[in-house]
């Protein structure tokens, strides 16, 4: 339909194409060993390897008799033809190119160079008709047709009708984060203030910071499933993958800010946290700050490798180092050099 209606030629590939599919197409080409056998009008591909000497059983459609051809178990002589028949991919070519329809097909070929010469007002129409299709500012040679804030604006879109439709998983963790707030806090729950609850202070400190910052590992799981439908897509020029990471990116923030929010407050007022707007603010500020911060961490983890294993291992050993150099399980001035350095260098810290 798209083909009749736009005037747009489709070459596809179709193994054991029914015949109501193959009567679809106009054209047949079958290929055997790298070898064209045949190039034509469908309606006569049958006919064309009947007269070679092929015989087509009665119940077989004749995408598949094309198919057999190319296959010497399958394909069977008539009668009479064992011997004349062509049997090798150079025998069946040299057969097709002194036939009548490889001549009538070159005829065509030549007349379609001749109304259509390479470089001619054809191509300056195409480029224009292209032009007109793509978005303003957009480069004559990019492969797409919409800016980059549509594409963004669309995945965006997306994006929410994604989480809209998986809204069991987003209160799942927001569930999850409440509970884990209410232990953690009961854990801790109405600590004296005052210099002997010091490690109990920086205890809930240590897990509200690494609780918030982990459960951004969910992200990886969440792009690997996304990937082949990314990847499927930009191969059409439909956006460009950075363009999805970034709706992504944006569209998670709310989402991130709503689980902060359950997580935090319950968890500062419960252990008996220093009750002042300044000390509450800060501290969920660096929490949600370590949350989008970690996210975008394992985001590029995912993206850099090529397997979820690869991925999983190295997401694993950065949160193992994250666990061990943030600062409270070994003071920073305790640690050697070496590693002293490794813990400047994170993103996490107390």
């Amino acid at each position: 339909m798209t083909a009749n209606l736009s005037g747009s030629c489709h070459l596809v590939a179709i193994y054991q194409a029914s015949q109501q599919i193959y009567d679809q197409f106009d054209k047949a080409i079958v290929l055997y060993e790298g070898r064209q056998i045949y190039y034509g009008p469908c309606d006569q591909a049958k006919q064309y390897f009947e007269d070679m000497g092929w015989e087509c059983p009665s119940r077989q459609t004749t995408g598949d008799f094309l198919t057999s051809i190319t296959n010497p178990s399958e394909r069977k002589a008539r009668p009479g033809y064992e011997n004349k028949v062509p049997r090798t991919p150079e025998e069946f070519e040299k057969y097709f190119k002194d036939s009548k329809i490889f001549q009538r097909m070159m005829s065509e070929m030549k007349s379609h160079e001749e109304e259509f010469p390479m470089g001619g007002k054809t191509l300056e129409q195409f480029k224009a008709s292209r032009k007109g299709m793509q978005a303003d500012h957009l480069r004559p040679e990019s492969p797409y047709t919409v800016s980059i804030v549509m594409q963004t604006k669309l995945c965006a879109r997306r994006a929410v009708q994604r989480l809209w439709n998986d809204k069991t998983s987003t209160i799942t963790t927001i569930v999850g984060q409440i509970a884990m707030a209410l232990i953690i806090g009961s854990i801790f729950y109405n600590t004296p203030s005052n210099t002997a609850s010091f490690f109990q202070k920086g205890g809930v400190l240590f897990f509200a910071v690494l609780l918030n910052a982990l459960i951004a590992i969910s992200e990886i799981n969440t792009l690997y499933s996304q990937r082949p439908i990314v990847e499927k897509q930009a191969s059409y020029a439909f956006y460009h993958p950075f363009t999805e990471a970034l709706a992504g990116v944006v569209v998670d923030i709310p989402v991130k800010f709503a689980i902060a929010t359950c997580f935090n407050i319950i968890l500062y007022f419960l252990s008996g946290l220093k009750r002042e707007a300044g000390a509450f603010f800060v501290f969920f500020l660096f929490n949600f700050v370590a949350i989008l911060t970690m996210s975008q961490i394992y985001r590029s983890i995912a993206a850099a490798t090529k397997t979820i294993s690869q991925a999983l291992a190295i997401a694993g050993v950065a949160t193992l180092a994250i666990v061990i150099y943030t600062g409270f399980l070994r003071m920073h001035s305790k640690l050697y050099s070496s590693m002293n350095f490794t813990a400047k260098s994170l993103f996490v810290r107390l």
